[in-house]
């Protein structure tokens, strides 16, 4: 790729800041807190209630996701906004649950109003033993 000169910092953000190095911040986010919901109280939701939105790449989507679910790559997301629908609650889903949650400020950032994110990611519906479809 034509980096030879990258190094990793092993603390992160968080470590950064912590030892007080300057940090900056070109879009500030809403403080908002997107609800956690347990993936057997998805399991029971209506699925025309609810829009599950797998965050997780195409491959790992493949692999086995949510029966009904919609998948847009987190990178492709900001360009497929118009797909999202309006009028109903959406559900994040990624792997572990780790990423969903700055993925649901953005959304509400930019105007979603019900935006939830499955407690766990992928991980944890599978873990309970839910049904898990495979291939696109």
């Amino acid at each position: 790729m034509g980096y030879s000169n990258v190094y990793v910092y092993r603390d992160g953000i968080p470590g950064w800041a912590k030892a007080g190095y300057p940090l900056e911040a070109k879009v500030k986010y809403p403080r908002v807190d997107i609800p956690l919901i347990s993936p057997d109280d998805l399991s029971r939701m209506d699925p025309s209630s609810v829009f599950i939105l797998d965050i997780r790449s195409k491959n790992d989507f493949d692999k086995g996701h949510i029966k009904g679910a919609h998948n847009i790559e987190v990178e492709k997301l900001p360009k497929m906004l118009d797909k999202l629908p309006q009028d109903k609650k959406i559900i994040l889903v990624d792997m572990k649950g780790k990423l969903v949650r700055t993925v649901g400020r953005y959304l509400v950032y930019k105007g979603f109003k019900n935006v939830a994110r499955l407690d766990g990611g992928f991980n944890a519906w599978r873990r309970s033993g839910l049904p898990v479809e495979v291939g696109p």
